[in-house]
């Protein structure tokens, strides 16, 4: 037998080994999803409290916003008033 051959043949059975013992440790572990407790509906509560943005935080929402912008050009020329156009990627009232 050349040493060669014999190389080879000692990496693929250190191959074959390492997988074996990869796979025997990956299967005695379960998924992470699964370790995780699911919250409780009190929980959910609490946390969706904390979440949830202030009314302070939506002020921007009580505003009468425009969405058609000759409308918008009207009613500034008008109130003497800057423009305040949103885009996105260039498009007026675009969804992302």
């Amino acid at each position: 037998m050349s040493f060669t051959r014999f190389l080879s043949g000692a990496r693929g059975f250190l191959c074959v080994a390492v997988f074996i013992i990869t796979a025997r440790h990956l299967q005695g572990q379960a998924p992470a999803e699964a370790r995780k407790p699911v919250p409780s509906p009190a929980e959910l509560t609490e946390l969706a409290t904390i979440i949830k943005p202030s009314a302070e935080a939506n002020k921007w929402q009580q505003i009468p916003w425009l969405t058609d912008l000759n409308e918008a050009r009207r009613l500034a020329a008008e109130e003497k008033r800057p423009l305040f156009l949103w885009t996105v990627l260039g498009e007026p009232l675009d969804e992302c």
